[in-house]
């Protein structure tokens, strides 16, 4: 008679191997994750840029137009772009205010109030603006004849 031999085999993983795997996917993880701040901070500045040049743009084309036969501007806080009706910030009819919030995270620092004259738009507020958000910054350069370039 023959006889047999039976190994048993236990089938799992072990601990050496799970905790390889929970490693590898920790920094998967951790990539993905430094990978997705960063493009939203990038993603912040480019939309908080967009949306001061749109304000700079519509001040400058209502003082143009001669709308509500006043000077128009844009007055650049730290986390705010407020639009206005008037000769400046703190003369400004409120009633006509439009005021945007910077996307997340993004602040402004530089030229601060910017006032387009009627019909010419011609402005004596130049400068640079700096847009940030703390890694990333962009320059938008304000010019005597209200042109914006970044």
């Amino acid at each position: 008679m023959a006889y047999q031999i039976r190994f048993n085999k236990i089938k799992g993983f072990s601990l050496l191997e799970l905790l390889i795997v929970i490693a590898i996917f920790s920094i998967f993880v951790g990539m993905g994750t430094s990978t997705y701040y960063s493009m939203r901070a990038h993603t912040n500045l480019e939309l908080s840029t967009g949306s001061l040049v749109e304000a700079v743009r519509f001040a400058e084309s209502s003082a143009q137009s001669g709308k509500a036969d006043s000077q128009w501007g844009v007055k650049i806080l730290t986390n705010q772009i407020v639009i206005f009706k008037g000769s400046s910030y703190a003369g400004r009819d409120t009633s006509f205010d439009n005021v945007f919030d910077l996307s997340g995270g993004v602040s402004a620092s530089g030229l601060s109030e910017i006032v387009f004259e009627k019909v010419s738009g011609a402005t004596v507020n130049t400068g640079t603006i700096v847009l940030t958000n703390g890694t990333e910054s962009k320059n938008l350069v304000v010019n005597e004849k209200g042109t914006v370039s970044y």
